[in-house]
């Protein structure tokens, strides 16, 4: 139906124009009358126009029919438009270090705290703990990247309210890299963070080690 209300608009458009353009060519209307579809050429589009749509805006093709259905469009559209600019925007990336640094090995599961922030459209992700907590339900898509530090190997996870999620397993050499992608399904106030498993280290230089979220769409 919303294209049906698309194309109806700018077919309308598209043929004032014409109209308007036609009878200032032919010099026998006044700007005023073809801005009010006064003019022959006005009407004779508007009612085909209204005999070729009127069986799917379900009117009967006369001039005052056309004005009320392009009003109800119009009105439906700048509906679309308010519901489309209220939907929540939620977006974050963040590097591990804004430069060159090591982190690890440790003794215990350390939470992973991205601090050098690059987007954090929403504010959802907290740079402090390295925690995001979801501020709406909805499906989200979350990525992580890990480059491996002087242990040469390097293993996190990704996890949902404690719950592993998504896990790197990278026993390569020192600089070696790993990722992993998940898309989730969390209500308001889950929480998302990257944990390194103990014994393991992680390096970053602003750009090798990022954790990423994205809403997809609410629920």
């Amino acid at each position: 139906m919303e294209a049906v209300c698309v194309l109806l608009l700018l077919l309308f458009c598209c043929n004032l124009s014409g109209a308007e353009v036609e009878s200032s060519n032919k010099g026998n209307v006044t700007n005023e009358s073809s801005q009010h579809f006064d003019d022959k050429v006005g009407n004779d589009w508007m009612k085909e126009l209204m005999e070729s749509l009127g069986e799917a805006a379900g009117t009967t093709g006369s001039q005052s029919d056309v004005y009320t259905v392009l009003r109800e469009l119009i009105a439906k559209v700048e509906n679309l438009e308010k519901a489309g600019n209220e939907r929540p925007k939620v977006a974050f990336s963040a590097s591990l270090f804004p430069s060159s640094q090591h982190r690890g090995p440790f003794n215990i599961d350390t939470t992973l705290i991205f601090t050098n922030v690059i987007t954090n459209i929403g504010q959802a992700y907290n740079s402090g703990t390295g925690v995001f907590a979801a501020p709406v339900r909805g499906v989200y898509y979350f990525t992580f990247t890990c480059n491996s530090g002087t242990t040469g190997k390097v293993n996190a996870a990704l996890l949902k309210n404690g719950q592993n999620m998504a896990v790197v397993i990278e026993k390569g050499n020192v600089d070696s890299m790993g990722s992993n992608s998940v898309i989730l399904q969390l209500n308001e106030g889950d929480h998302v963070n990257i944990i390194l498993w103990r014994g393991n280290s992680i390096y970053d230089n602003g750009y090798r080690s990022t954790f990423t979220g994205v809403l997809l769409f609410p629920m």
